[in-house]
C-alpha cells in the first residue's frame, strides 16, 4: 500500500548558551535556557497542535525524541546541562505519551572539550554509563537511536549492531560530498531512497550484512541543509510508483524555536499529499518501521533473578540483541553496563552475586521495535 510514513526526530539536547553561534545581527540562535524550550515544546505537545496537523488519515502528529545526557566531557563551552536524565525528565513532564523516547549521543573526544566531535567511539565509555543509567534510574530502554553530528565510525556501527535495530543517522543528500570533514556530518555515498537499509560491515554508508537498519534522515532546517519541497515530492512519488510505503523523516532540534519550521512541513505535506494522491502517516520511529514492514506490535518477555552466586536472565524468544542489555548499580555507587554470558538458548547469566548490587535489570527490544524492561524487586 503506498503511504508516507512520516518520522519527526528531535535531537533533544537542552539548552545552549555561553559561546554558541549567533545570528549575524548578533541575536541568539538558540535557546540558552529551559523556559524557552518548554514554552515552544509545549506549544508543539498540546492536543490542539497535534489535532490541527494531523495527517491524511485524521492521526494527530507525533515526535520521535532523541534524548541527550551532555556527560563526560572536561570542559563545557556552550553551558550545557551535564547532568543525567535532565532531557529525559523535561520531556516526560510534557503531554508526550503519543510520542517515541529515543537516544542521542555526543560522543565526547579523547580531549575531553564539550565543544569538539569526537575522532572515535573508542575514545570513551560513557555510551554504556548513559543507557546503564537510564535503564537502572528510570527504567527505560530506547529502542532507536541517533549519531551526534549523525557521525559514526565502524567501532559505533559494530558496537550499535549489539543493541539499536533502528538507526535514523543517514544524513545523505545532494549536498554531500567525498571527503567532507566531521563538521560537515557527511554521508556521502550512503542510500537516498526514502526507505532502510542493512550496513555493510566494513563501511557503513554501503548495503550489507548487518542486522540493524539505518534509516534516513535530513535535517528540517539547519545551515548544514533543509528539507526542502523537493525532497518531500520525491518521496511521495517514490511511494506511488513503487505501490509500498516510505519513510520520511527529518530532524530538528529543541534549542532551536521548532516551531515555524514544524507548521512549514505540515503544510509541504498535505500538499505534497494532496498533489499525488498518497496519503502520510505521523509516526514514531518504532511505528514507521512496524508499517513499513507489515509487522505487528510485539514483545519479548524477560525475566531476570537471582541464580546462586549469580543472576539468570531468561527470555521466552530471540530478541534483536544477541544478549540483553544489563544494567547495575554497585556497592559503591557506581551505575555500570555488565555483559551477560550465554548459558543456553534464551538464557544467560551475570557472574557478579547480586548481594553485592544496590540494584539492576536488563532490557530488550523485539525484531518489531517492542521494548521490555524488567528490574530486580
Amino acid at each position: 500500500m503506498s503511504e508516507v510514513l512520516v518520522v519527526h526526530c528531535v535531537d533533544t539536547e537542552g539548552p545552549l548558551g555561553g559561546d554558541a553561534r549567533r545570528r549575524p545581527d548578533g541575536s541568539p540562535e538558540f535557546f540558552d535556557n529551559w523556559a524557552d524550550i518548554l514554552a515552544s515544546l509545549g506549544e508543539l505537545t498540546a492536543d490542539e497542535f497535534r489535532r490541527s496537523q494531523a495527517d491524511s488519515k485524521g492521526g494527530p502528529y507525533r515526535f520521535s525524541w532523541f534524548l541527550l545526557d551532555f556527560t563526560g566531557f572536561r570542559t563545557n563551552p556552550k553551558k550545557k546541562v551535564t547532568a543525567y536524565h535532565d532531557t529525559y525528565d523535561r520531556l516526560r513532564s510534557l503531554p508526550t505519551e503519543l510520542d517515541g523516547f529515543y537516544w542521542h549521543y555526543h560522543a565526547p573526544p579523547a580531549s575531553g572539550i564539550g565543544d569538539e566531535w569526537a575522532e572515535s567511539w573508542l575514545d570513551s565509555n560513557e555510551h554504556n554509563t548513559i543507557l546503564a543509567r537510564r535503564l537502572v534510574e528510570r527504567g527505560d530502554f530506547p529502542e532507536a537511536f541517533r549519531a551526534g553530528g549523525t557521525i559514526e565510525d565502524e567501532p559505533a556501527s559494530v558496537w550499535l549492531e549489539q543493541l539499536f535495530l533502528l538507526d535514523f543517522s543517514n544524513r545523505a543528500s545532494e549536498r554531500s560530498y567525498p571527503g567532507a570533514p566531521l563538521s560537515e556530518f557527511n554521508w556521502h555515498g550512503a542510500p537516498t531512497a526514502w526507505e532502510p537499509y542493512h550496513p555493510a560491515y566494513g563501511n557503513l554508508r554501503r548495503p550489507g550484512s548487518m542486522r540493524r537498519l539505518v534509516y534516513r534522515s535530513l535535517d528540517l532546517r539547519s545551515r548544514v541543509n533543509e528539507l526542502t519541497e523537493a525532497h518531500v515530492e520525491a518521496c511521495f512519488r517514490e511511494a506511488r510508483e513503487m505501490g509500498r510505503p516510505r519513510v520520511l523523516s527529518f530532524f530538528s532540534h529543541d534549542c532551536r524555536d521548532m516551531r515555524p519550521e514544524t507548521y512549514d512541513v505540515c503544510a509541504l505535506l498535505a500538499a505534497a499529499a494532496e498533489r499525488t494522491g498518497v496519503p502520510w502517516r505521523s509516526c514514531t520511529a518504532v511505528e514507521a518501521h512496524q508499517r513499513y514492514h507489515g509487522l505487528e506490535a510485539e514483545q519479548v518477555a524477560l525475566e531476570v533473578e537471582p541464580d546462586g552466586d549469580g543472576i539468570r536472565i531468561t527470555t521466552d524468544r530471540a530478541p534483536f540483541q544477541p544478549a540483553p542489555f544489563f544494567g547495575a548499580e554497585l556497592e559503591d555507587g557506581r551505575i555500570v553496563r555488565l555483559y551477560p554470558k550465554p548459558a543456553r538458548k534464551g538464557e544467560w547469566r551475570i557472574g557478579v552475586d547480586p548481594g553485592r548490587l544496590r540494584r539492576y535489570g536488563a532490557a530488550v527490544t523485539s525484531p518489531a521495535g517492542g521494548r521490555t524492561v524488567r528490574l530486580a524487586t
